[in-house]
């Protein structure tokens, strides 16, 4: 996938007597020198959605928003390094998060990113008629700036039909930021709301909770410090609309934990992985499944 480190999952979720079981899960990865953003889709089981027949192909792109970005300048646009000082490398900035919230939070909500996907990707048509989606976003003690910005790109470089809502879950933070403050700045945005656990209930069943109130076709699970880059979510819904119980896995971008520049992972495209510990790796895709066309799906 184009989004800027977005790792994504899509299962089964029934809505009947049976509960929702999901069959693995991608934590976030700190990393030292970097911090990946994952994202996890989870589709839900409708008769009424099985696209059983064919329709024409869009191109998705919003040409107008691609523009508005190239034009942009300032800390952070493009992708590039915020220049930082020795008073932006103090220790407390890191302590909370994980990365460098001073260098975050003088970084635009709404900054541009560079679209790295291969060449073939940008004359990709998709499907006419997609699947909404319900964009769940736990968090706790998230950084103000680092939340906003996933919001705000998300909702700028998403097809605005494709976008059921966006749900921002509370994992029982105590930060005041978190608290009025958030609510008064999303009343803006008619399409995001606020859901609150009552204690700490940990990543999984905070995104739990928030797919049970999800109303859209399709539950997209998002970190709360990420950015999504041009065109991200048709490519991931037209592979479900294709087949609903396809599991799609984008490619993963990094975005630097001290200055936040933007830039691709390491090494071609790779499959994602468990080992015996747990561990997420990335493990290289084997000759005999390797597409001739780097932009075609893999499995």
């Amino acid at each position: 996938m184009n989004a800027d480190f977005i790792s994504a999952e899509t299962y089964n979720m029934r809505k009947d007597t049976e509960s929702c079981n999901t069959l693995k899960d991608i934590a976030t990865e700190n990393q030292t020198t970097k911090y990946i953003k994952i994202e996890v889709a989870l589709v839900r089981q409708k008769n009424e959605y099985i696209n059983d027949k064919p329709f024409g192909k869009k191109d998705w792109h919003d040409y107008e928003q691609i523009r508005k970005d190239h034009e942009k300048t300032g800390n952070g646009e493009q992708g590039k390094p915020f220049q930082m000082t020795d008073a932006d490398r103090v220790d407390q900035a890191y302590r909370e998060n994980g990365f460098n919230i001073y260098v975050s939070d003088k970084i635009s909500f709404n900054r541009s990113i560079p679209d790295i996907r291969h060449p073939n990707c940008k004359s990709k048509l998709y499907s006419e008629k997609l699947p909404n989606t319900s964009v769940i976003i736990p968090f706790h003690n998230e950084g103000w700036s680092s939340l906003l910005r996933t919001v705000h790109s998300v909702l700028n470089r998403s097809p605005p039909e494709l976008i059921a809502e966006i749900v921002l879950v509370d994992d029982f933070s105590d930060k005041e930021h978190l608290k009025k403050r958030l609510e008064d700045y999303m009343v803006r945005f008619p399409k995001v709301r606020i859901v609150r656990t009552k204690k700490r209930e940990g990543l999984i069943r905070t995104r739990m909770l928030g797919a049970t109130v999800a109303i859209g076709e399709v539950i997209t699970f998002l970190d709360s410090h990420c950015e999504a880059n041009v065109n991200w979510l048709p490519p991931l819904l037209d592979r479900i609309a294709q087949n609903r119980k396809t599991i799609v896995c984008p490619m993963i971008d990094v975005i630097d934990h001290d200055h936040f520049g933007y830039e691709t992972q390491a090494g071609d495209a790779m499959r994602g992985a468990f080992d015996w510990e747990m561990f997420y790796k990335r493990i290289p895709i084997p000759s005999e499944l390797q597409n001739s066309d780097p932009s075609e799906p893999f499995e």
